[in-house]
């Protein structure tokens, strides 16, 4: 069997089509979940990347997994985007494509 978190709208859905589907049992259970999705999402925004499907979807589920981790810890989208500000006046982005050899 394959168990991954799915949106909050998809669960009766699911249920009603005689799908087995619950409510994480812990905090702990909730974060491995949405760790798993965020790899999943990753995943797929990258075969989108290929030209297997909708870029703009795809990164709008990873930013959607990565926002509800971040509020399981107590986050906002707003502390992220400041996070994301400091770090990028601090160190630069990733706009000019730089890559380094950086294991010897």
């Amino acid at each position: 069997m394959c168990w991954k978190l799915v949106r909050d709208g998809l669960a009766e859905t699911l249920r009603e089509k005689g799908f087995i589907v619950w409510r994480a049992r812990s905090r702990g259970e909730y974060e491995a979940a949405l760790i798993d999705k965020l790899f999943e999402e990753s995943y797929e925004l990258a075969k989108a990347l290929e030209g297997d499907g909708n870029v703009l979807e795809e990164a709008a589920d990873l930013l959607e997994a990565l926002l509800a981790l971040l509020k399981l810890h107590g986050y906002t989208l707003d502390d992220l985007l400041r996070a994301r500000e400091a770090k990028r006046r601090e160190k630069g982005g990733f706009d000019e494509g730089f890559i380094a050899q950086v294991c010897r």
